[in-house]
């Protein structure tokens, strides 16, 4: 009797973790719109019944609270720890960045998921705050790295938009996943917004 009890409790438990729907609704949402993040889907995807979701989740509308919850901690704490984490100038560090933003995973700045982010905050303000929050805090890691590398502020405040713009527009038009593609948009990107010039006693 206590064999089977045990049996049934282990059955019970839930195969997958809260952390894997919310991968696998980031992968689909890279792909295809909000509307079409289904609980169903996801768990035909991911080969388990819904039951498995509910484990983890309210409903589809928790789910996406995770995504975003998700999406904001990769960009922004996450891609800190990336930058400072590792020894180097902060020339070298603005190249890491442009390194982990220019590369072909779906999830980076300006890649499908976040394509679909922007899309749907555009019709939600939750997201949309989401997505502001996210910017801001982007923008401001970006001028403290220009600050560290020696432009004044005037022009950190400038590059930093700069950089979010190209970086996003850069990936928005890379059509195709090639190594060497990427590495040209990596050049072209570097040309335009690692501007060793203006940097206090360094020389271009």
């Amino acid at each position: 009797m206590a064999r089977q009890a045990a049996k049934s409790h282990k059955s019970a438990e839930p195969p997958l973790g809260r952390n894997d729907w919310i991968e696998a609704a980031i992968t689909l949402l890279a792909e295809d719109n909000v509307e079409a993040l289904r609980v169903d889907t996801l768990a035909e995807k991911l080969g388990v019944t819904k039951g498995s979701f509910y484990w983890h989740f309210k409903g589809r509308e928790d789910l996406l609270s995770g995504v975003l919850d998700a999406w904001r901690l990769r960009m922004t704490s996450e891609v800190r720890a990336l930058i400072f984490d590792k020894s180097g100038t902060p020339w070298e560090r603005l190249e890491r960045l442009l390194r982990i933003a220019i590369s072909g995973r779906a999830d980076v700045p300006g890649g499908p998921f976040e394509m679909t982010l922007r899309d749907w905050a555009r019709r939600d303000p939750k997201v949309a705050d989401v997505v502001r929050a996210v910017d801001a805090e982007r923008n401001a890691f970006a001028v403290q790295l220009y600050r560290e590398a020696g432009l004044s502020e005037a022009d950190a405040l400038d590059y930093a938009e700069a950089h979010m713009a190209v970086v996003i527009g850069i990936r928005m038009t890379l059509a195709v996943n090639d190594r060497e593609e990427i590495k040209r948009r990596r050049r072209i990107a570097g040309a335009l917004l690692l501007p060793r010039d203006k940097a206090n006693g360094e020389k271009p």
